[in-house]
């Protein structure tokens, strides 16, 4: 199952991949899916990535990610994922994202594959579907609203205070 959006943002490539991949570990601080994160100090960094992964309590509990791709200059960055209550179906979890400068702004491609195994993936695709199409766009949403003003999501911020 893939799930691909693409969205406009006003800041420059290199703004967005200071957030997204410079500052990989510190999702936490600003999408509503992650309640926390921090550094997967288990993996060793690629070159030129601060970290080799992340540790994240998202929605959908526990989530490691390793950094499987690291392009600043062309501004790619892909990751693997391990989500400890993904049901059994569920395998492998995969993300992509790459930025595209146009004008005064950038095209945020994100790409998600989540590999669900038959017969369930037909049975139960439709439900995994929504729920990561639901934490993708929202990050996207929250991706938007960091960029262009620094600021985070109202929810996001009274998560945060609590």
């Amino acid at each position: 199952m893939q799930i691909a959006r693409t969205i406009e943002v006003a800041a420059s490539p290199e703004h967005l991949w200071k957030i997204l991949a410079e500052d990989y570990a510190d999702v936490g601080q600003w999408a509503r899916a992650v309640q926390s994160s921090e550094p997967n100090t288990a993996v060793a960094p690629l070159p030129g990535a601060a970290v080799g992964g992340r540790v994240c309590t998202a929605t959908i509990g526990a989530v490691t990610e390793t950094i499987r791709t690291y392009d600043a200059e062309n501004h790619i960055l892909a990751y693997d994922a391990k989500a400890k209550a993904m049901p059994f179906f569920v395998r492998n979890l995969s993300g992509r994202w790459k930025l595209h400068g146009f004008g005064g702004g950038t095209k945020v491609d994100l790409s998600f594959l989540a590999d669900l195994m038959p017969p369930f993936g037909v049975l139960m695709g439709w439900a995994i579907r929504r729920q990561f199409s639901t934490a993708i766009d929202e990050t996207l949403e929250d991706l938007k609203l960091f960029a262009e003003t620094g600021k985070i999501h109202p929810d996001k911020a009274a998560a945060l205070a609590a």
